[in-house]
């Protein structure tokens, strides 16, 4: 951390924190005290003293350089501390929202690219009938990707040809956007108002253009309107557990607050200066003082989106006045703590000052005994007088003991309890991280189950191989676009798979599935329901001849006319291992070259210790751990840390119980509880 940034805030920064600044002044009275001692042995002991006092003055002016460097470590601590919290919340602000933009791309690319869509902006005219049918394959579409406000399908004219939002009276577009996108090989990211969506304010819109498959030629356009506000709200409330006092917040590429937690404090439209480069600023808002830190996405999958920023503010006056862990133990932080060596140089350096003073007072205890001997009366005077101010000099040196000791043990207390600190929030984002993901996945199995040529060739009384050979050209499209997916399958009412999106897999085809999860699925008439394997072992999910545990989605196939009859279902296939150990890598902590910190590592498991997956080589998915019981014993959205000795290193050691998001794992259709654990060496 910038060291001369500190410097130039250290007067604002030392008075908000109350523990570093008793300090000073305890210090400084010292100090005091110690000129006094000093002048009193000038005045009472120089002619036999002398020697003795211009050694008290050295050790002195050794303990002033000692207590700035205590002071200066103090404030860089507690200020690297409250930094390094910070920018992890705003960072996961941004990299989060950025996840789940980049499912939204997928998301316009793919529905850009319906049969429905397609055939229906191929006929000019559009009956009130055919109208309602686009409308509510639409609408099937947002019930299971519900993080859209409002989707809207127009003509290339910019005339609106179905949309959702009933309230939403717009009949014709004008916004530049509709050239644009007709212009774009790809998707376009929007974000500000838009008559698309009138009266809503700045909207994110993803568009893309819609083209007949066969001919190339632009059809029309799909415009996804996103749940920004909503989006961010949930985004909000989960960090806000772990940022009091702080208000979260989201900028534009030139400042512009775009989406805040407090907006009585940051509303929509304030401008804040972007400094990426500063470790951290301090601004002043209606008389209350800040501590801030913006940072820039690191992007997912190579997506970026717009320029868009991080931003958190947290209050100054209680920034440093939170509990640093007074219920550790200082002494065994000390002896088994990797940074402890750092962080205790300090405490070396005041024991050479207390070495110092101890020599002072032998010294002088020997000195003043021999000159009450003396013939001199002078001498014999000062001696006497010595042995009071040596007993001055050693009350000092005890009380300086006294303030070092609880200093540096503060200090080892304060980076530890930072850690676990960290480490529970790690554990919390990955969970969450895992979540989001895996909501795409289950709407992903509902949304393919709806494709009509599924449905169309699922109702013959026989499959022949051109119907296969479409089923795999379908999903093998899917796949190549959504590849977090090993394989995704089709099979009928008896559980036989007919068609395989890997051609690797087409050896399946033919195989009846007699497993619970399609049994389950082929129960299935409503739409919006799926089915999840149990995380289990499976040749499905092989490789190199070696079967690997993994989640399978599934969702029934229904008939066109009659959704209660039960065509098929399709099941798709996670690519758990690289997946789920790319969620943890991506969040455990890094060392100054980029590496995964040593001894840090993380795992997600079930309540019975069953690993899904680990950073740990030698752990793999499917064995079982011993899990601690207070562990098994967290509730859905809890979490817990603590701080563990194992082979003479300490480790804070987290673990998160999964709460879903939005509706997944919420609306009691899919319960999987799943736990994260971090451990990290402190």
């Amino acid at each position: 951390m910038n060291s001369e940034l500190i410097e130039s805030h250290e007067n604002i920064l030392l008075k908000s924190m109350p523990d570093t600044s008793n300090c000073l002044k305890r210090l400084t009275r010292l100090d005091r005290q110690w000129t006094m001692a000093t002048m009193t042995g000038k005045i009472n002991c120089s002619r036999i003293a002398q020697t003795l006092i211009d050694f008290i003055i050295k050790t002195q002016d050794n303990f002033s350089d000692l207590k700035q460097t205590l002071i200066k470590i103090l404030i860089q601590e507690n200020t690297h501390k409250v930094v390094q919290e910070i920018s992890a919340v705003a960072q996961v602000v941004i990299d989060i929202l950025k996840r789940n933009l980049f499912e939204r791309t997928a998301d316009v690319g793919f529905l850009a690219t319906d049969e429905d869509l397609v055939c229906f902006l191929k006929e000019r005219e559009h009956s009130a009938y055919d109208v309602s049918g686009i409308v509510d394959r639409l609408q099937e579409y947002k019930a299971k990707y519900t993080v859209y406000n409002e989707i809207v399908v127009l003509d290339t004219g910019g005339n609106v040809c179905a949309h959702l939002d009933q309230d939403n009276k717009i009949i014709h577009s004008n916004d530049p956007l509709i050239a644009e996108t007709l212009e774009a090989e790809d998707y376009i990211e929007t974000y500000r108002e838009s008559d698309l969506a009138p009266d809503a304010g700045e909207v994110l819109i993803y568009s893309q253009a819609i083209k007949d498959p066969e001919t190339g030629q632009t059809l029309g356009i799909l415009c996804l309107i996103f749940d920004f506000a909503g989006e961010m709200e949930g985004i909000f409330e989960n960090l806000m557990v772990f940022s009091k006092d702080t208000v979260l917040i989201v900028l534009n590429e030139k400042g512009y607050a775009i989406s805040s937690s407090d907006t009585g404090i940051v509303p929509k439209g304030k401008r804040y200066s972007i400094k990426l480069d500063e470790d951290f600023q301090i601004i002043n808002i209606d008389g209350t003082a800040y501590i801030s830190k913006t940072v820039a996405t690191k992007g997912y999958q190579g997506f970026f989106g717009l320029p868009w920023y991080g931003h958190v503010l947290k209050k100054l006056d209680s920034a440093f006045s939170e509990s640093t862990g007074n219920s550790l133990d200082a002494d065994s932080i000390r002896e088994k703590a990797h940074f402890s060596s750092r962080l205790t140089h300090v405490e070396e350096s005041s024991e050479n000052v207390l070495s110092d003073l101890e020599l002072v007072v032998q010294n002088g205890e020997i000195m003043a005994a021999k000159k009450c001997i003396e013939p001199n009366q002078v001498e014999q005077m000062e001696g006497r007088a010595l042995p009071h101010i040596l007993n001055e000099i050693k009350k000092i040196g005890d009380q300086v003991q006294n303030v070092f000791q609880y200093s540096t043990d503060g200090l080892l207390k304060l980076v530890t309890s930072s850690r676990l600190h960290e480490t529970q929030f790690l554990a919390c984002l990955a969970i969450d991280i895992m979540d989001r993901n895996l909501y795409e996945r289950a709407n992903d199995c509902r949304w393919w189950a709806l494709t009509s040529d599924f449905k169309t060739i699922l109702a013959k009384e026989t499959v022949d191989n051109d119907d296969r050979e479409q089923m795999r050209k379908i999903l093998g499209y899917i796949n190549s676009l959504y590849t977090v997916y090993t394989n995704l399958f089709i099979y009928d009412r008896s559980g036989k798979i007919l068609a395989c999106s890997n051609s690797g897999e087409y050896d399946k085809e033919g195989r009846e599935l007699h497993t619970g999860f399609v049994t389950e699925t082929l129960r299935i008439t409503d739409s919006q329901l799926y089915c999840v394997s149990d995380f289990y072992k499976t040749d499905l999910y092989a490789k190199d001849g070696h079967d690997r545990s993994t989640y399978i989605y599934n969702a029934s196939i229904t008939d066109h006319e009659d959704s209660e009859r039960v065509l098929g279902g399709i099941g798709i296939v996670f690519d758990s291992e690289p997946e789920f150990n790319a969620m943890l890598n991506d969040v455990l902590p890094r060392d100054g070259q980029g590496e995964i910190a040593e001894g840090a590592e993380g795992m997600f498991v079930d309540p019975e210790g069953k690993i899904i997956s680990s950073t740990a080589p030698d752990r793999t998915p499917g064995e079982n751990i011993k899990l601690d019981a207070e562990f098994k014993q967290l509730k859905e959205g809890e979490s817990t840390v603590k701080l563990l000795e194992e082979e003479g290193f300490l480790y804070a050691v987290s673990c998160a119980h999964s709460a879903g998001y939005r509706e997944y794992k919420k609306d009691g259709s899919y319960k999987n509880d799943v736990l994260c654990i971090m451990r990290v060496r402190i």
